[in-house]
Formats: structure tokens, C-alpha cells, sequence
């Protein structure tokens, strides 16, 4: 991951007091930091470099561009030598281009005392922004911009099975800027890039005409994100992290052993070959060290753990050795993968579905809308803006930035998710969940081996008396975690 700030302010700041707030950002980018101070507006960006050659940011210019992101096909829009200098033209001359560019993406552009920002449609890559009558503040993290202000908490409901936030954040004044939305000077302005765009009436296509497709598209997603230099999977042994595996080569692996939840963590050598078990990190995380790194991410990252599987992905990106890290975030939104929706019984009124059925951004009618009417499909597309949008990707770049590493998702790649979204019903539910990432799977594996995962949950509830906070469980385990989930978070970032 890269880091962006940027503060325009009415008043002088001191350099110093800039400085300081980047140095918050410097996990996420180690590589490099680079800013420019000019008449009350401070830019800057910490680097990551992962592709392509650094040349850009040795060049001097009078305009500032703060990148964070992959344009994975840059190579397919001129003879450029990486994908920030497609990034920084288009950001320049024509921001709309950028929704035909495949990767996540979020950015800031400075000139003179104009200044725009956008972030990618599919919410892979956040910027966070802070606005009053003397400031305006855009980050990539919450905690840069805690350095200016005394944001108050803002006490946001815990409603569905994890903690959604979209466009809020549990801080009073701070939000999350929308997804493929440009602003311009601390205003929306026009909107980029939309995945309800990406969602198409299609013509009825045959079984093996959706097989060839897929093909098709989850090659490209795999070969369009490999890196040249060493990079690692977050590895379950479930279908998802397997199909990765099988089409990005030489990848390391790392996988979280949560001691007497997840039994498919220690059977993992039957899904691997003799030289994929070598590169293999198994991490035991018992309920103690759960605890220890539950309050070390939230008091770093000055955000919640919205669900208990972040201490995971902490973890995962702490012992991974490597800048990049794949993972197989949203294939089961995408594809149906949660066994509940078998079983769900669907209703055009709302999401039925735990993950989304408190609908607080107020987008039900919009996914209802864009799948004419099929509310099995809508509750899908809410679970990926809930889930995915609202915790899980945000999870990941918050996560992985804090150990400086950039997190790549093939299955949320233009390519797959606009074959995903457009994807008839039968193909995402049927008898069986995720049919079609079954099929694939197959080829290689035994279908005995798509065992149930356990683990996610880690020691959430468990880890509650090393946890420093004074709380009586009831005995319902769900409603338990929401309030630890709430009172740790509010009580680790008083001061």
C-alpha cells in the first residue's frame, strides 16, 4: 500500500506538524516519502514500489499526483513505464478515463489551489476526508488526520453480522469518500466509474458457454495481477484461496492456525504439492496472543475491528515476508459462497441476509433496480456493498498497510466481477454454493476435500479476559461480540 495525505487549510500549519502526520502513514509506504508545501496546501505520499520503474516520483514538478493503487493492464494504454504515470495523466487531463482501467485505485491530485481526488468503484483502495470551515483533510487513514483535529466518537450502531460502516466512520466529522466518485476542492463532483454500471442484461448463454467464459476471465484476472517480484497467498485450503494458488505459480503461503477452531488448517498438506508445502508459514495464534493483537491493530490503526477475522489478516500481513499479498476477498459475495443463502428465504421488501439486512446506507432499491426486480440477486449485490465495501476491503488496506503490504484480490478485478455480477442465478446458488468455483476446483482437487472452514471466528468471545474491559457475557455469543467489539474500540482510542 501507498499512503496519501493531503490538508488545505485556511490557516498556516507548521511543516513540522505535517511531517508528523506522514510518519503515521510510513508503514504503509516505506519505500519512499514524497510532499510538497505551497501556499497553505501540504500533499504528500509514502511509497510502496511494486511495479514498474520508480522514475516518477525522482521528477519534478509544479503539480503534485498522490497515488495509491495497481492499474494492473497499464501496459495496454501506450508505452508508459508503469502504471503511475497512466495514473498521474489521467488524473491530469481526463479523469472519467480511468473507468477503463482494471485495478483498484485511489488518488490526489494537486495544482496550484485546485485539488482533486477519487477512489475506485469496486471500494478496494479508501481515502478518508475531514471538512470545516478552516480545513479540509483527505487520507488514507483515519489517524493522520486525528493529528489536526479532536474528533469526538461517533457512536455507529452494530446492526448486521459485522460491523458495516460504508460511508461513516466511528469518528464525528470523518468520512469515507464514495466509491468511483471524484471530488474537487472538498465537493462531489461527477461519478467516475459505478459497478451498478457493470451490471448488464445479458443474452441467454449455455452452460458450457459460461464455463469457457469464466475460464476466460479468471485467467486474465490471474495473469493481469502477477508481480515479478516474490509475492505470498493468504492461504484457508478452501476454494477460493486454492483456485489462486493454481493459477499464480511460486506463490509463498500463509496461513493462520487459530488452536481448537479451525480444523482444516492442520489437514492442509493434502491439498498441496511437495514444493507448495515448503513455502507454507503455518501461524498458531492460541487465545492469549489473539487477545494481544486484537488491541495492538486497533490502537495502531485508530479504526475498529469491524469483524472478528481481522486479527487474521493482521496477522497475516505481520508474518508474510513479502510486499504483495493475494487473497480471495469477494468470491463469496460474488458467487454465492455462504452456505445461508440455500436457504435464505428472499423477499422484495429487503435483505434477509445477516450480513446486510440492517440497510443503513438505504441502497436496497438500488440493487433491486439494477437486477429488475430478483431479490435473490439484490441480497447478493447487498451483501458485497455490506460486506465486502463496507468491512472487509476496508479491513484489508487498513491490515495490510500497517505492515507495508499491498493486498491483491483477482476475484475483484473489472473482469471478474463484471462476469460475476452478470451471472445467472443458478450459477451462484443451486443445489450446492459457489457451483461454479466448485467445478473449477475439481480439476485439480477431489471434492471431498471443500471442507466447511471454522476458524474465522478466532478467539473473539474467548479472548474477552485478556482484553482490559469490563464486561458480564450473557451467553449469546453474537450480541456478546458486538458489544466487545464496541467497548474496546471506544475505550482503546480515548486518548
Amino acid at each position: 500500500m501507498c499512503g496519501i495525505l493531503l490538508v488545505k487549510s485556511q490557516s498556516t500549519i507548521p511543516l513540522d506538524k505535517h511531517l508528523s502526520a506522514v510518519e503515521l502513514l510510513q508503514r504503509r509506504g516505506p519505500d519512499l516519502t514524497r510532499y510538497q508545501y505551497s501556499n497553505n496546501t501540504f500533499v504528500a505520499q509514502t511509497v510502496l514500489h511494486v511495479t514498474g520503474t520508480d522514475n516518477f516520483y525522482h521528477k519534478t514538478n509544479k503539480d503534485f499526483f498522490a497515488y495509491n493503487g495497481e492499474i494492473y493492464d497499464y501496459r495496454w494504454f501506450g508505452r508508459i513505464d508503469n502504471d503511475v504515470e497512466l495514473a498521474y495523466s489521467t488524473a491530469k487531463t481526463r479523469p472519467s478515463k480511468f473507468r477503463y482501467f482494471d485495478g483498484p485505485w485511489a488518488w490526489c491530485y494537486v495544482d496550484g489551489d485546485q485539488v482533486s481526488y477519487a477512489t475506485d468503484p469496486q471500494g478496494e483502495r479508501l481515502l478518508y476526508q475531514y471538512q470545516d470551515a478552516d480545513i479540509l483533510i483527505v487520507c488514507s487513514e483515519v489517524a493522520p488526520i486525528l493529528e489536526y483535529i479532536h474528533a469526538k466518537p461517533n457512536i455507529v450502531p452494530y446492526q448486521n453480522k459485522c460491523w458495516t460502516m460504508i460511508s461513516q466512520t466511528p469518528w464525528k466529522g470523518i468520512t469515507r469518500c464514495e466509491p468511483g466518485r471524484l471530488y474537487r476542492n472538498g465537493q462531489p463532483a461527477e461519478q467516475i466509474d459505478s459497478i451498478w454500471s457493470w451490471i448488464v442484461p445479458t443474452a441467454t448463454r449455455t452452460e458450457q458457454e459460461i464455463l469457457d467464459e469464466f475460464e476466460q476471465c479468471w485467467q486474465r484476472a490471474c495473469d493481469i495481477t502477477k508481480v515479478t517480484i516474490p509475492a505470498t497467498l493468504s492461504y484457508s485450503g478452501g476454494i477460493d484461496s486454492n483456485l489462486i494458488l493454481n493459477h499464480v505459480p511460486d506463490l509463498n503461503l500463509v496461513s493462520i492456525n487459530t488452536l481448537g477452531k479451525d480444523q482444516i488448517t492442520n489437514s492442509l498438506a493434502q491439498f498441496l504439492k511437495p514444493a507448495e508445502l515448503e513455502r507454507l508459514t503455518s501461524i498458531p495464534v492460541d487465545t492469549e496472543a489473539w487477545a494481544h493483537e486484537y488491541q495492538q491493530l486497533i490502537k495502531q490503526t485508530r479504526m475498529p475491528a469491524q469483524t472478528w477475522s481481522y486479527v487474521g489478516k493482521w496477522l497475516v500481513a505481520k508474518n508474510t515476508k513479502t510486499k504483495v499479498i493475494y487473497t480471495g476477498l469477494a468470491a463469496d459475495e460474488l458467487f454465492g459462497g455462504y452456505e445461508l443463502y440455500k436457504n435464505l428465504q428472499y423477499t422484495t421488501q429487503g435483505s434477509t441476509s445477516p450480513y446486510s439486512s440492517d440497510d443503513h446506507e438505504g441502497i436496497w432499491s438500488q440493487c433491486m433496480d439494477a437486477y429488475q426486480g430478483d431479490a435473490r440477486q439484490a441480497t447478493l449485490l447487498m451483501d458485497y456493498w455490506y460486506q465486502v465495501v463496507g468491512v472487509d476491503a476496508p479491513g484489508l488496506d487498513r491490515l495490510g498497510g500497517a505492515w507495508g503490504r499491498e493486498t491483491r484480490n483477482p476475484f475483484m478485478t473489472k473482469t471478474m466481477m463484471t462476469f460475476a455480477l452478470n451471472l445467472p442465478w443458478e450459477y451462484k446458488v443451486n443445489t450446492v454454493t459457489k457451483p461454479l468455483l466448485r467445478k473449477h476446483f475439481c480439476r485439480r482437487w477431489q471434492s471431498d476435500l471443500m471442507l466447511p472452514k471454522e476458524g474465522f471466528a478466532g478467539h473473539a468471545n474467548d479472548a474477552l479476559p485478556w482484553l482490559d474491559i469490563d464486561f458480564t457475557p450473557t451467553g449469546n455469543r453474537h450480541s456478546d461480540w458486538q458489544h466487545i467489539a464496541q467497548q474496546t474500540f471506544y475505550e482503546y482510542t480515548k486518548h
